[in-house]
């Protein structure tokens, strides 16, 4: 081949290589445009789902308490710290509250030998795992069973981890005539009054539980708790301080927001943002999924991994950094931000808050936060990191 020859091939190639070249960025960015409309599209539908979960989530809290008030005088349901359960013909009721160590059972107008209910309606309760409190719950069973059938939500099957075992015998399994022992102990500290009048009669057993004895739930997720924390690159004793204002490890934890479980996980907007983190996109997260208790502190922990090390990455000092992380987990990144700059600016208020020691960092939020329970929910959290230290 002669010289000229040679260079005509070698500009033909080059000149095929170009446009071999443009036609592949072609497609590229072709497919990266199909791509982002995609999951602009899928950000849409769950947005959508998002909406039709909580129309759910509300139409059943409205069946529900309509119910309860067709045969009580005041509405009770399970809550952030009390775990409430009626029976099918919604005139017993069975109560424990977390916060105050407070475990109740009560009847409507009962003609039948009240202590010999309380002592069948302790032995059951005390039982139950995590997945029986679930199923005895007949507001949460119609959500779940509704919202199973949008398109992008995540269920999962409860645990069987005890609910109030270990609270009240120290330990997660017992005996036969542990729990008889332990029965009897309960309705020889308890005590029986009446309220009421005419066809609104009720009887009512209540007993406390020393408070110390609740936190007892604490080292039941130690393991779980540990781990994410681990993984994530956080402490675990704000985790478990977290679960304990936001819950008092009350496993059923219900909100009406609608937020679920042991971290208060709102399907949506902190699911939302955790689930793209530990699945790649966002997904709706079922009641069941979040009753979870080891699914709810992973997506939990995630969470707070993404306020403290993505929302408030510019704040360099750790102690700052920690109260804003904490006061986002309860009122979101932006309502911080506006509180330290009236904008929802993240980068302007790392600005404000590298200006200032951790001390003014703690006073000013307290001082210019919008809500009280921000407020409260700041003090709370911040005081139980020391406690949960030694666990």
């Amino acid at each position: 081949m002669n010289r000229r020859g040679f260079i005509f091939l070698v500009f033909a190639g080059g000149a095929f290589a170009q446009e071999s070249f443009k036609d592949f960025l072609k497609e590229e960015l072709e497919g990266y445009r199909r791509e982002k409309e995609g999951f602009a599209r899928y950000l849409e539908e769950v947005n959508r789902e998002f909406e039709e979960y909580k129309r759910i989530a509300k139409e059943e809290f409205e069946r529900f308490r309509h119910e309860i008030l067709r045969h009580w005088d005041r509405y009770e349901a399970t809550d952030r710290k009390k775990l409430v359960q009626y029976s099918e013909d919604y005139r017993v009721k069975r109560v424990f509250d977390f916060e105050k160590g407070e475990l109740r059972i009560e009847a409507k107008d009962s003609s039948i030998d009240f202590e010999s209910l309380v002592e069948k309606e302790l032995g059951d309760f005390l039982l139950q795992d995590e997945r029986e409190a679930f199923r005895s719950d007949r507001l949460l069973g119609r959500v779940e069973s509704r919202v199973r059938k949008l398109r992008h939500v995540k269920t999962a099957k409860l645990g069987r981890e005890p609910v109030l075992t270990p609270i009240v015998f120290g330990k997660d399994r017992v005996s036969g005539s542990e729990l008889r022992r332990g029965v009897k102990s309960l309705l020889e500290r308890g005590n029986i009054k009446k309220r009421g009048a005419g066809n609104s009669r009720f009887t009512q057993f209540k007993v406390r539980i020393p408070p110390k004895k609740v936190l007892r739930k604490a080292r039941q997720y130690k393991p779980v708790v540990v781990r994410e924390s681990d993984r994530w690159g956080l402490d675990y004793p704000l985790i478990f301080a977290i679960i304990h204002t936001e819950s008092y490890f009350n496993p059923l934890a219900t909100s009406p927001a609608p937020a679920y479980g042991l971290m208060q996980i709102v399907p949506h907007s902190a699911g939302r943002d955790a689930t793209e983190l530990l699945f790649g996109r966002p997904v709706l997260l079922a009641p069941s999924y979040l009753y979870n208790s080891e699914n709810n502190v992973r997506v939990g922990t995630a969470y707070v991994y993404l306020l403290y090390y993505k929302y408030f990455k510019d704040v360099r000092n750790p102690e700052s950094r920690l109260y804003c992380t904490i006061a986002a987990y309860n009122t979101g990144p932006g309502n911080v931000a506006r509180a330290l700059t009236g904008t929802t600016s993240l980068r302007k208020a790392s600005v404000v808050v590298n200006a200032m020691d951790p001390e003014d960092v703690y006073r000013t939020l307290l001082r210019r936060l919008p809500y009280r329970e921000t407020k409260d929910y700041l003090r709370k959290v911040s005081a139980r990191i020391a406690v949960y230290k030694n666990l």
